[in-house]
């Protein structure tokens, strides 16, 4: 039967999830610490798991270990039966749709690691070295920035010299699109519409909000790069650009030093002394001020996009790690939304969920979800589509 695989590689690990041509989840799991000492998680359909150390040198020994592991466990007799192969490649600039990989596709996905050096070329790495290992399957590129194509020019323009954005490319792009592309899709699903208009806040270690009118995006918080916008695990989100000259001046250290401080120091990290937010929970009250700032800055996202909206809201969505799991965030949050009337449900965050549920009581003038998003089921269909 054939396979679908979907990639999500890192500088430093390949998240990996394998479908048959059911949808059915048949294996996933994580290789990390490539180029350190090398560790790995795997999952299979059949509740059995395989995890350890292993050598990592590179993205290529990492991937063979992982689909040796999936013939030991005979998930696939053979690599031809990985028919296509799915990556999640976060920027994209001009591609409006995902697309199959061609040595020009390559080419350029590489070029466009000037703009996000932290993941595209370890991405572009791990395409090459599939095409290596299973020339056989169709490779697609699926763009973390294709989803906010549809901004308007006053949503993805800075106020910067015109040869910064002409020559140098330098504009908000926006990100975690195939998760807004899911939870658009669903929602579509869910409500019977056409089209929906959405607020939907993706608060995982990363985090960002989107405004979603007729089911596109027309604005977003992360800008040229993941940086932008809200208070993250480890990213500062919205910072004046005069505080990295006057860090750089103040300890002589160099713009990439600082930026990677911001990057991975920073966010609650740096509030708080914990970047994931269970851990800042379990701290309060010390940890009081970080939550106030992280809720603070999603809400006034929230108010500002329905007012760009400026149409009845479907829904306010909260997804991803934190937004799908934690009862005190989503409310905390919510009570910082004082222009639009939202009246929570409490007992609703009381029972697990699988897929959705509907967080907001029949006081509320605006529906509110928490949703389980699915990548890695997006990137799938693109691969089955682009592949036919």
């Amino acid at each position: 039967m054939n396979k679908i695989l979907v990639i999500n590689a890192g500088s430093s690990s390949i998240k990996f999830q394998l479908y048959d041509a059911s949808e059915k989840v048949l294996a996933k799991g994580l290789c990390e610490r490539i180029f350190i000492d090398g560790a790995y998680k795997y999952e299979f359909s059949d509740g059995t798991k395989e995890e350890s150390t292993a050598a990592f040198p590179n993205h290529k020994e990492a991937l063979s270990h992982l689909l040796e592991s999936l013939k030991k466990h005979k998930v696939i007799n053979d690599l031809n039966e990985i028919v296509g192969v799915g990556h999640r490649v976060v920027q994209g600039a001009y591609w409006k749709d995902s697309t199959l990989v061609t040595p020009e596709v390559l080419e350029q996905i590489y070029d466009l690691a000037k703009l996000a050096p932290l993941h595209n070329k370890p991405e572009a790495d791990v395409i090459d070295v599939v095409q290596k290992l299973i020339p056989s399957a169709k490779n697609v590129a699926v763009f973390d920035t294709t989803f906010h194509t549809t901004m308007p020019e006053v949503s993805w323009a800075y106020a910067i010299p015109g040869e910064w954005k002409d020559k140098h490319l330098v504009r908000r792009y926006g990100y975690h699109g195939t998760s807004y592309r899911y939870i658009t899709k669903r929602f579509e699903e869910i409500l019977n519409k056409k089209s929906v208009n959405l607020i939907v806040c993706h608060l995982g270690n990363g985090a960002s909000v989107a405004a979603i009118k007729g089911s596109q995006s027309i604005n977003t918080t992360m800008g040229f790069t993941p940086l932008e916008g809200l208070v993250m695990g480890t990213r500062s989100g919205d910072i004046d650009p005069s505080v990295i000259q006057y860090i750089a001046k103040q300890t002589n250290r160099t713009l990439d030093e600082i930026t990677n401080d911001l990057n991975k120091k920073s966010g609650l990290l740096g509030l708080s002394g914990y970047a994931d937010m269970r851990d800042v929970e379990a701290n309060l009250p010390k940890t009081q001020v970080a939550i106030d700032l992280y809720t603070q800055r999603v809400a006034d996202y929230i108010v500002k996009y329905a007012n760009q909206i400026n149409e009845p809201i479907d829904g306010i969505v909260f997804t991803a790690g934190v937004g799908e799991n934690s009862a005190t965030i989503v409310q905390k949050v919510m009570s910082r939304v004082n222009l639009l009337k939202v009246s929570l449900d409490s007992n609703a965050f009381e029972n697990k969920y699988s897929d959705y549920r509907k967080i907001s009581d029949s006081n509320s003038q605006v529906d509110v979800y928490q949703v389980r998003t699915n990548e890695e089921i997006m990137i799938m269909r693109d691969v089955v589509r682009l592949s036919k």
